[in-house]
């Protein structure tokens, strides 16, 4: 059964991998964490994969992340969601001796933006991160970014009104002219 997360005041609406079970986002140790899941996946055996949305108190600008602004054993990453290339993290740690692997994708929605978070066992990197473009896939909700096709309509918008104004202006321009070619005398009623 598709398992469906929301949270209206940040306005986004996504859908839960399978098999994944809601966990108290106090687990993930932060305040600003809205909500966990955690899966076993394909590999129960190797550990769960965990799933949390933090909010970021902020929106986003189109302006990227620099690898020179991550923390060590980072790299950043590209990811997709809504037709927008957005700035991921990944970051190669230890929990409790074990090494981790966490995906942190930064989502500029309008209200404010999320990260979306996947951490698991290091030897399931390459599922948590197809665990992450899944949720991005599946989540919905309204961006403070212009897509390219957005931009391009409001860009043409601005040409159409522009031409329009000079138009409007040319034949204002002409009516003037072939008035004063006439001598400007007022018409008789």
């Amino acid at each position: 059964m598709l398992q469906v997360a929301s949270k209206a005041d940040l306005g986004y609406v996504m859908s839960l991998p399978d098999g994944f079970v809601s966990i108290p986002a106090e687990f993930a140790g932060g305040r600003d964490v809205v909500a966990c899941w955690a899966g076993e996946g394909s590999q129960p055996s190797q550990g769960a994969l965990v799933l949390c949305v933090q909010r970021m108190h902020a929106t986003l600008g189109r302006e990227h992340l620099k690898s020179a602004d991550l923390p060590p054993k980072s790299q950043l990453i590209t990811v997709r969601w809504n037709g927008l290339d957005i700035d991921a993290i990944r970051t190669d740690t230890a929990s409790a001796g074990a090494p981790i692997t966490v995906y942190t994708a930064q989502v500029p929605l309008r209200k404010e933006a999320i990260q979306v978070v996947v951490a698991g066992p290091s030897a399931r990197a390459t599922e948590s991160l197809a665990t992450l473009n899944s949720v991005l896939r599946s989540l919905k909700g309204e961006s403070n970014w212009l897509s390219s096709t957005e931009r391009a309509g409001r860009l043409g918008t601005i040409v159409g009104w522009v031409v329009g104004i000079a138009i409007g202006l040319l034949i204002v321009r002409m009516v003037v002219t072939r008035r004063k070619g006439r001598g400007g005398a007022p018409s008789s009623v």
